[in-house]
C-alpha cells in the first residue's frame, strides 16, 4: 500500500528522472523540498524556470550561456587553439585549473551507434568550418577515453583531411570511462600537459 500522496510521488518521480539520482535519493530530495518554506520553494522553482528560459548554447562554441556570446568566446577572440569537449560542463575543470587559455567547442556528445547518435547529431561540420575560418593552429580533443570518443576523434580526423591544423588529444591520465566534469585538477593538468598528436 502506497501511503505517499500522489503529488509527492510525482515529485519523487521528477527527481528520479535526473541523471545519477536513484529512488532513495529522489525521495530524500522530495521530502527536503517539503520541509522548506514556501518562499524557498518559489525561489527554487523560479531559478529552474529562469535557467531553462535564459540559458542557451553560445552561437560560436555551443557552451551554455545567458549572453549573446559565452564569457570565454568574448574574452579570447583571436585565440589560435580550440579545445573540443563533449558537453558544456566539461569546460569547467579546464577553467578551474587555469591550464588552458584558448577557446572551446562543445560537440554535443560523441558518436555512439548503440545510442542512436551518429555524426549528423553532433556539431562536427560547424567545428570544421570554424577551424578553417579562424585559421586555428591547434585542435585539442578532450573527449575522455571511451571507444565512442575514439570513434569521434577518428571521424573528425577524416573530416579535417587536407586542413593544416595540429591535432592533439589529452594524455591517457584520465581514467577509462570517466566524465571530465568529475576529474580532479591534478589529473586534468597531467593529462593536458601530456597530450599527444593524433
Amino acid at each position: 500500500m502506497n501511503i505517499e500522496p500522489a503529488s509527492l510521488e510525482a515529485l519523487i518521480g521528477e527527481f528520479s528522472s535526473l541523471p545519477g539520482i536513484g529512488h532513495k535519493t529522489a525521495r530524500r530530495l522530495a521530502y527536503h523540498v517539503l520541509s522548506k518554506s514556501e518562499s524557498d520553494v518559489e525561489r527554487f522553482s523560479t531559478n529552474l524556470l529562469n535557467a531553462k528560459n535564459k540559458v542557451h548554447p553560445c552561437p560560436r562554441c555551443y557552451a551554455f550561456t545567458d549572453e549573446d556570446l559565452c564569457p570565454v568566446c568574448k574574452a579570447r577572440q583571436g585565440a589560435k587553439s580550440i579545445c573540443v569537449v563533449e558537453k558544456s560542463s566539461d569546460i569547467i575543470p579546464f577553467e578551474r585549473s587555469g591550464i588552458y587559455k584558448g577557446t572551446y567547442f562543445v560537440l554535443g556528445g560523441v558518436i555512439s551507434p548503440l545510442d542512436g547518435i551518429g555524426p549528423e547529431h553532433l556539431h562536427l561540420p560547424d567545428l570544421v568550418q570554424r577551424i578553417k575560418d579562424e585559421n586555428i593552429e591547434e585542435l585539442i580533443l578532450a573527449l575522455g577515453s571511451s571507444p565512442e570518443a575514439d570513434s569521434t576523434a577518428l571521424m573528425l580526423d577524416r573530416m579535417l583531411a587536407g586542413v593544416s591544423v595540429k591535432r592533439t588529444r589529452l594524455a591517457r591520465g584520465i581514467p577509462m570511462g570517466s566524465d571530465l566534469e568529475f576529474v580532479d585538477e591534478v589529473t586534468m593538468l597531467r593529462a593536458f600537459e601530456g597530450r599527444v598528436s593524433l
